[in-house]
């Protein structure tokens, strides 16, 4: 994998400050009631990182390039990093597409001091934009052993609360 030094942060103080009409939006990022709305204008400005990978589906390796999903979260107000123990390990990321597909992840998988690998946000795929069947965006999770949780055409992050908590 290819890594891009990352300027996100300082890109999207930009993009809120600007701020993405909502009605523009392809994408949304939500937590506790905040919700970041990035346009496909946003996204392709983020810088990207490029992962190569199989294709079950296909049945063949494609190179994909997007931003990485922990940045987008922090914009949110996920609590990543040092910020993610106790009960804020009991949070999921829940994606929805165009098409009503649902896929949950647990918070963790998108932080790198609990996982080696970087989930993406893709917007390419060998190079060219994502077809309207698969795009204009798709999560795309590296080393998962089948491709049912790279979910195509998603819209939305939501980060929430699973279950109840935990009685002592």
């Amino acid at each position: 994998m290819r890594r891009i030094p990352c300027l996100l942060p300082a890109f999207l103080m930009v993009v809120l400050a600007v701020g993405a009409r909502a009605d523009d939006a392809v994408f949304r990022v939500s937590y506790q009631g905040k919700v970041v709305a990035f346009t496909a204008a946003d996204i392709a400005a983020i810088p990207h990182e490029d992962s190569s990978a199989f294709d079950p589906h296909e049945k063949k390796t494609h190179t994909y390039s997007g931003v990485p999903v922990k940045g987008l979260l922090s914009q949110a107000g996920a609590p990543l990093g040092e910020k993610l123990r106790g009960a804020a390990l009991s949070l999921v990321v829940v994606a929805r597409t165009k098409d009503n597909y649902q896929v949950v992840y647990a918070l963790a998988e998108f932080d790198e001091t609990f996982n080696s690998r970087t989930i993406l946000l893709v917007d390419r795929e060998d190079g060219q934009l994502l077809g309207s069947g698969m795009g204009p965006l798709r999560i795309m999770v590296p080393g998962d052993k089948r491709a049912a949780r790279w979910v195509r055409m998603v819209t939305s992050l939501e980060v929430a609360p699973v279950g109840d908590p935990p009685r002592h």
